[in-house]
């Protein structure tokens, strides 16, 4: 054995780092090569083509639009105005009489309108059979050049 002067230490070889970089780059090889064999298998598929040149017709949609004007709000059923709610509903459930198929809605809200009315729209379009629905907020409306 080494004999040591008194006040020496006895120096630290450090961790022997070759077979840790021996095991990674085993562990690198290893994923390159699966990674290269790994191929995602791919479906052919052969998609039908068009006989005839029409386009199906899109559905149409109802647009409900509710805006703020006053105490009374401004409500429509596509462009056509509507007293109050219920009249909404009843207006709504004669629209889906006879159809099988109830057609999507565009419900478009005024940013200032509040919540529980916008909940309640919702509810009246819900109860009429229509449960299909697309919120929409709309912009601000631009004063008429008669208003100014």
């Amino acid at each position: 054995m080494l004999k040591l002067k008194r006040h020496e230490i006895p120096g630290n070889d450090g961790l022997n780092m070759t077979p840790m970089m021996d095991v990674v780059f085993q562990l690198l090889v290893f994923f390159i090569l699966t990674a290269s064999i790994a191929t995602p298998t791919q479906i052919e598929i052969q998609l039908p083509e068009s006989t005839s040149g029409v386009k199906a017709s899109p559905d149409k949609r109802a647009i409900v639009t509710y805006r703020p004007n006053g105490d009374k709000p401004l409500i429509t059923l596509n462009a056509q105005p509507v007293d109050n709610l219920d009249l909404l509903g009843r207006m709504m459930r004669k629209m889906a009489v006879g159809r099988s198929k109830t057609p999507p809605v565009d419900i478009q809200i005024d940013r200032s309108v509040p919540y529980q009315e916008v909940v309640a729209l919702i509810d009246t379009v819900r109860d009429a059979g229509f449960l299909k629905f697309s919120l929409y907020t709309l912009a601000k409306m631009t004063p008429a050049a008669g208003d100014r």
